[in-house]
């Protein structure tokens, strides 16, 4: 079991905690699925981590404890120890993810299942709670766990290569307790995800989870709030235009080079009123005197090759807000409450989330580098924090 506490938004965070996954043992070199993502610059996790307690208030997460595919095609075939996870119909895969919350101390308000896809597809991923009678070492196709009756977690995007999938699994974890989820997807056009099992600690399946408050008195209201991190980010170089710069651990926007950053984040209020919205971003060792300016993406113009400065995503004429001075290691946090209060959308379960696309654009050579969600610690993370008045549950 592996649990972490991230910090208020203010703070926003320590270490993520790392899995306890073993390697791929005896794998075919030529399975794509076994292979670790070829990119030096995501960060490793720092040696010598200690668990946190798990505090009321805070978002909460863990790693998954366990987690397998399995493959139609080979049904009495275990692959528990692989680093890949994989979602397909054609031939026919699910995977099977555990997470284990011991604890949490206080009402959860907001529950989510973060993936991240190693492959893309036109297709939508589903997930759906299923029973914890299996291990990862026995799990195949003809034994998989049977699904528990729940509501099934879905969302409309298709999935990007190079970016987080992200479920609402508020309905179905509400409290401490081990949850069990089957992956799968409905169309051919497959895809892989990082398993627990990878090196890249920081890319593994992950179930966050917020919790009320610790003032949290039944019958009073208390401000809310829900930490969503970016399921799409990159920056893009005019030294570099046809290469894509995905998994770098910076963030970079700067003029003299040519150089500008893209995030998005799934927003999904669920019927709440947004009281406030701010984007939260963490400057590296240089900082600048000239920040960057926040932009709204025009839509439709981020597709999923968009990765590259000759096809980046378009920016509209006019910045939502400029961040001025940016000292060397600071959190910057802008109020985007009136853009996040016009989204609307059909995401998540319930139909009533939204996308946020945002870019970032300097007409300074001063320019500026940001942590991204690459790096080890969530601390520095680029994040939305969205904040709710609400009635404390009885």
């Amino acid at each position: 079991m592996t649990l972490k506490s991230a910090g208020r938004a203010a703070g926003m965070g320590l270490l993520l905690l790392a899995g306890t996954g073993c390697g791929p043992q005896g794998e075919d070199p030529g399975d794509l699925d076994a292979l670790e993502l070829a990119d030096e610059e995501v960060a490793p996790m720092p040696e010598g981590r200690q668990s946190s307690a798990l505090t009321p208030g805070l978002t909460n997460y863990a790693i998954a404890s366990a987690d397998a595919r399995t493959d139609a095609d080979a049904p009495t075939t275990n692959y528990g120890d692989t680093t890949r996870l994989r979602a397909d119909s054609m031939p026919l895969s699910e995977s099977y993810l555990r997470f284990e919350f011991v604890g949490l101390g206080a009402p959860v308000n907001n529950a989510k299942l973060r993936l991240y896809a190693t492959t893309g597809s036109v297709n939508t991923v589903s997930a759906w709670p299923v029973s914890n009678d299996w291990t990862e070492s026995t799990i195949h196709w003809d034994n998989r766990p049977h699904s528990q009756g729940g509501p099934l977690l879905s969302t409309p995007l298709p999935v990007e290569d190079e970016s987080w999938v992200e479920l609402d699994a508020t309905e179905l974890v509400q409290g401490n307790g081990v949850y069990s989820f089957g992956v799968g997807m409905s169309g051919p056009d497959g895809v892989s995800f990082v398993s627990r099992n990878s090196t890249l600690e920081q890319l593994r399946p992950v179930l966050f989870v917020n919790t009320e408050p610790a003032n949290c008195t039944p019958g009073t209201m208390v401000e809310s709030y829900e930490v969503n991190h970016p399921d799409r980010v990159f920056h893009v170089s005019a030294s570099s235009p046809d290469s894509r710069l995905s998994r770098s651990t910076s963030l970079w926007v700067d003029a003299d080079v040519g150089r500008e950053t893209f995030l998005s984040f799934i927003v999904d209020p669920r019927g709440r009123h947004i009281k406030r919205a701010v984007l939260g971003l963490r400057s590296r060792d240089d900082g600048t005197q000239h920040g960057p300016s926040l932009y709204n993406v025009v839509p439709g113009t981020w597709m999923p090759d968009s990765r590259t400065w000759n096809n980046r995503p378009q920016l509209e004429p006019s910045p939502i807000t400029g961040l001025g001075a940016v000292p060397p290691f600071t959190s910057v946090q802008l109020d985007v409450t009136g853009l996040v209060r016009s989204g609307t959308g059909t995401l998540g379960t319930n139909g009533t989330g939204f996308r946020v696309e945002l870019g970032l654009r300097s007409d300074s050579s001063d320019g500026v580098e940001f942590y991204s969600p690459y790096v080890a610690s969530d601390a520095v993370w680029p994040k939305l924090v969205l904040y709710f008045d609400r009635p404390c549950p009885p």
